[in-house]
């Protein structure tokens, strides 16, 4: 899509002003200049061509808008509360859907609100169901940060998983007129400034894929996460990218419990600490299945016999045993980054909520939230604490496939030794069987010899005595005959 297509004005009638993103960005990040946004404006339409949105006709992008009056302000008066409470919901399916939602959201007058969008794919390494006009359509309508690119540029279809090891994060406390410079030393000068927060992050998780194959019941699952939480627009906004199903019904049931006051102050970073928990709950489980299929790789390397001659029922090992632990060992590498990144990411989580509340306890008002947010504060304490212990079982797997691999190499080239001694054995009886073959041999060639020579003498014999023989005989027994063979041999002559 170009970007002169998508471009819009401002109308004297009042409508909204529609910006590019992310180019257009740098309207709101002095740090963020227009040669960025249009790198990453170039960046997104080569990835939208290439893998990542889908075409204009298949956008399906579920919109889920929770409203309130109250948006967390601290007040015994029910004047404040307007009847507009509850849940909406639309499913996007065009750049028309679109605009009918946000006529329909009212975003320069509406009341409180919480909305969530959810975008998914058909399968999960596929392409997203959002085309790129609709999508830059609703990043910029809601202001949704630039760096937010970073994580859905790693979506979209592929025939096997890419960047399997990235993840990233990103936030930003906002300032009402970021292009000021602030003159005064005063830390209250800042606080006095700052109106919300923008956070995004992609995170990994390990599912069941519900497949035959591959034998590994668990499979790498991504989700991207964006958060904008405006107090002065009285708005709170919600982007995810590729969740999973059990996690849309916890969002949504979370959000219906405090339909009252779906905008809370503490509740928008409770719903970070839901989604990072959430994503969490199948590593125990993985774990156990990595820990069962090493068992059988332990018994592999500690039961095995080393003998050359084993029965059916004996353990025995050969090179597929060592790729078997290499590549288990390869993907406990994979599992330990992947939980070593998403314990960061619920760090930074934690350092961004002390943070706000820092600066929101400067509000006398929002006293009344520091015990909830000092609450949130330790069960995210609670969320690192069983991440390293993850880390910890994954660790203590991987070391111990790392000596297991050393035993079972160690016995393959022993096998392989005893395999060469057996070897070398056999040879050197052939080598002595051959040399008892070649004196056999060699006695033979010598019998034929002399059998040769006395053969030569009984052909000279034969030609030379034998007709004298032949003469001397007949002379002595017929004489007539001879003579008058002899007279004969005159007469001819």
């Amino acid at each position: 899509m170009s970007e002169e297509s998508a471009e819009g004005a401002s109308d004297p009638g009042g409508e909204r002003i529609c910006y590019i993103w992310p180019r257009d960005c740098a309207r709101e990040d002095r740090l963020y200049t227009s040669i960025d946004g249009k790198q990453d404006s170039n960046f997104l339409s080569d990835i939208s061509r290439d893998r990542l949105f889908c075409d204009a006709g298949e956008n399906l992008v579920a919109a889920h808008v929770y409203s309130s009056a109250g948006w967390g302000r601290i007040s015994t008066s029910g004047e404040e509360l307007e009847s507009v409470r509850g849940k909406s919901s639309v499913i996007i399916k065009s750049l028309d859907d679109l605009e009918g939602h946000f006529d329909a959201l009212q975003l320069d007058t509406a009341p409180a609100q919480t909305i969530s969008y959810f975008i998914d794919s058909e399968y999960s390494l596929g392409r997203l169901q959002v085309s790129e006009e609709v999508a830059r359509k609703l990043f910029s309508s809601l202001l949704v940060h630039q760096q937010f690119i970073s994580v859905i540029s790693t979506f979209g279809e592929n025939i096997s998983p890419v960047e399997q090891s990235y993840l990233t994060y990103f936030d930003r406390i906002q300032i009402l007129n970021p292009f000021r410079s602030f003159r005064s030393h005063s830390d209250s000068a800042i606080f006095t400034q700052t109106c919300g927060y923008d956070l995004g992050y992609l995170y990994k998780y390990v599912d069941l894929h519900g497949r035959d194959l591959p034998k590994d019941p668990f499979a790498i699952r991504q989700t991207g996460v964006y958060h904008k939480y405006d107090p002065h627009a009285k708005r709170s906004v919600w982007i995810f990218i590729q969740p999973s199903e059990s996690l849309k019904e916890r969002l949504d049931s979370l959000f219906s419990r405090y339909k009252d006051n779906p905008i809370d102050l503490a509740l928008q970073i409770e719903i970070h600490y839901l989604v990072l928990t959430h994503a969490a709950k199948n590593w125990r489980p993985y774990i156990k299945y990595l820990e069962d299929t090493f068992s059988r790789i332990t018994d592999e390397g500690f039961y095995s016999t080393l003998d050359l001659e084993v029965g059916s029922s004996s353990h025995n090992i050969n090179f597929s045993d060592v790729r078997e632990i290499h590549f288990f060992i390869d993907k406990l590498r994979t599992i330990l980054q992947l939980i070593q990144m998403n314990y960061q990411i619920a760090k930074k989580v934690q350092q961004l909520l002390r943070r706000l509340r820092n600066r929101w306890i400067q509000e006398t008002a929002l006293n009344i939230l520091t015990p909830r947010l000092e609450d949130v504060c330790d069960r995210f304490e609670q969320h690192l604490y069983d991440l390293s212990g993850h880390e910890s079982r994954v660790n203590m797997l991987l070391m111990r496939a790392n000596d297991i691999s050393k035993l079972i190499q160690q016995m393959i080239d022993y096998k392989t030794a005893q395999f060469s001694q057996a070897t070398n054995s056999k040879l050197s009886s052939l080598v002595s069987n051959a040399v008892g073959q070649e004196e056999s041999i060699n006695q033979i060639a010598r019998k034929r010899a002399k059998d040769t020579k006395m053969i030569k003498l009984f052909t000279i014999f034969a030609i030379i005595f034998l007709p004298g023989t032949f003469i001397a005989v007949s002379s002595v027994f017929c004489p007539k005959v001879t003579k008058i063979a002899c007279i004969h041999t005159l007469d001819a002559s």
